[in-house]
């Protein structure tokens, strides 16, 4: 599913305009799409309605929305938060109020009516707000946010921005939120996804055939995606023509990130598997991963000949913070595409390692504390604008970036970025990121591009977690549920 960004957005209006629609036409599309969602999810008016209007053309989609919901028998009133109308559009919708439409203005009379609303739309800002919510917002969006009434959104609920996902205090929290035309990046990318509650699509006129040949930065990975990485496996195949991925992964302590990460490169089809290890994790590694063949490091032509002989390497799950060494020197000789995740990430933060001087194709797997180090942030910081920070992490790498989390965030240098839509919150356990480091680095091994490997990877991973959820419930599943139930999720797509 594509994501339209505000100039994206601004981009296809002006096409359909080209094209014979007109901007009032749109408008009148977007108000009467809003009122007939209002109706459609909460039936007929049980109380009266307010539409909170701003004075741009959102607040024009505001008035043709009350005027559509008099009509249909509620009692309706307008609330001009900062003044008349200042475009010609607004203006328009602004004259063909019905006299039983009420306006007000900011004061006790329209506290009053919005605390006795049974419904509220919002129509205070649209996809072009960024910042913060002035006072006056601020305090009527507070207010409907605690009251006991249905809260709709037109195209992006006020205090939220279309292409971060960042959020204002006291953004209205809609429980439906009606996207004009297409999905913005902030519909999908926490925290602004919160607010939006539940998200339909809806057309105001513009073409579809516009809408489908238009390009946008931003997308939703699909199943589409995952069986494009998924292909059938050549009759002839062998383990020589699956892949060979080699692991720089686990320490003293930490071997278990090792086994997950291992045991999901080996489900994803990889067909050899070398695990570089020291001698005295050798015999724990060994046991939990009987497939793989074993690196045992007693001197540093061993690991050059096996990077020499691998097709993807994986780096850093569970190596610790005494393995610099070791990270070193596959940061510097590596010939192969690359999957760095934890302490190789954070060799790079606490070493100013230039990631982008890597000669290799690589993909970069952070957390938001992981991402926090390498780009100098908070990680409240990293959370308020995940796609902003996928982006800038993509650029730091020159490579894909994967940012994980709620909706994860895969990105490229070129700024073209793709949100997951699956996963749960019972995969916030140590050792879900070592399972994804895995199937990413499976997925490399055998062909995969970067970014699609990534994204896919994540896709896959998310859709494991959500599968052990339902059969397993969200606070009792494991990491190591994960790679099971890739068993079904393939059995499925080879029915298919």
């Amino acid at each position: 599913m594509k994501l339209f960004s505000k100039t994206e957005m601004q981009s296809l209006e002006s096409e359909g305009v080209y094209a014979g629609v007109s901007l009032w036409e749109m408008m009148a599309g977007a108000g009467a799409q809003l009122a007939r969602a209002a109706i459609d999810k909460w039936g007929q008016p049980k109380g009266p309605a307010v539409v909170l209007c701003g004075k741009g053309n959102n607040g024009g989609d505001g008035f043709v929305c009350a005027r559509e919901l008099a009509e249909l028998g509620a009692e309706c009133a307008v609330l001009l938060l900062h003044g008349g109308p200042n475009t010609d559009l607004a203006a328009a919708a602004f004259a063909r109020l019905p006299p039983s439409v009420k306006v007000l203005s900011p004061g006790a009379e329209a506290e009053a009516a919005l605390m006795g609303a049974w419904l509220v739309v919002d129509c205070v800002f649209g996809f072009g707000f960024r910042g913060e919510l002035d006072r006056i917002s601020t305090g009527y969006l507070r207010l409907a946010n605690s009251l006991p009434c249905h809260r709709i959104a037109a195209d992006l609920p006020s205090g939220a921005e279309c292409d971060t996902g960042r959020v204002s205090p006291d953004t209205l929290r809609a429980e439906l939120t009606i996207a004009f035309t297409g999905a913005k990046p902030a519909h999908e990318s926490y925290p602004a996804k919160e607010y939006c509650g539940e998200v339909r699509i809806c057309p105001v006129g513009i073409p579809p055939e516009l809408v489908s040949k238009a390009g946008t930065s931003g997308e939703v990975t699909g199943s589409e995606h995952l069986r494009a990485l998924l292909r059938p496996l050549d009759i002839q195949a062998h383990k020589g023509s699956q892949g060979r991925l080699l692991m720089v992964c686990g320490s003293w302590g930490m071997a278990g990130a090792c086994v997950m990460a291992a045991r999901a490169a080996l489900r994803c089809g990889v067909g050899l598997l070398d695990i570089v290890c020291e001698e005295r994790v050798y015999p724990l590694l060994a046991g939990a991963v009987p497939e793989a063949v074993f690196t045992v490091l007693d001197g540093p032509d061993r690991l050059f000949g096996s990077l020499k002989a691998a097709n993807a390497c994986v780096l850093g799950c569970g190596l610790g913070n005494g393995q610099e060494s070791l990270i070193r020197q596959v940061l510097g000789c590596c010939p192969v595409p690359l999957v760095i995740d934890a302490d190789g990430l954070n060799f790079c933060a606490r070493t100013g390692f230039d990631l982008s001087a890597l000669p290799v194709p690589h993909v970069i797997t952070p957390h938001p504390g992981e991402a926090a180090r390498l780009l100098g942030r908070s990680v409240a910081e990293i959370q308020a604008g995940r796609i902003p920070a996928a982006l800038e992490l993509a650029k730091l790498s020159d490579g894909p970036a994967l940012l994980k989390g709620a909706a994860t965030v895969t990105a490229r240098p070129d700024g073209r970025f793709a949100i997951n839509p699956t996963g749960n919150p019972g995969m916030a356990k140590g050792g879900s990121g070592d399972v994804l480091a895995g199937m990413i680095g499976a997925f490399l091994s055998q062909g995969a591009e970067p970014f699609e490997a990534a994204r896919g990877a994540a896709y896959l991973h998310g859709l494991a977690g959500d599968r052990c959820r339902d059969r397993l419930s969200a606070r009792g599943m494991l990491p190591t549920d994960l790679s099971s139930e890739l068993l079904e999720i393939f059995k499925d797509f080879e029915r298919d």
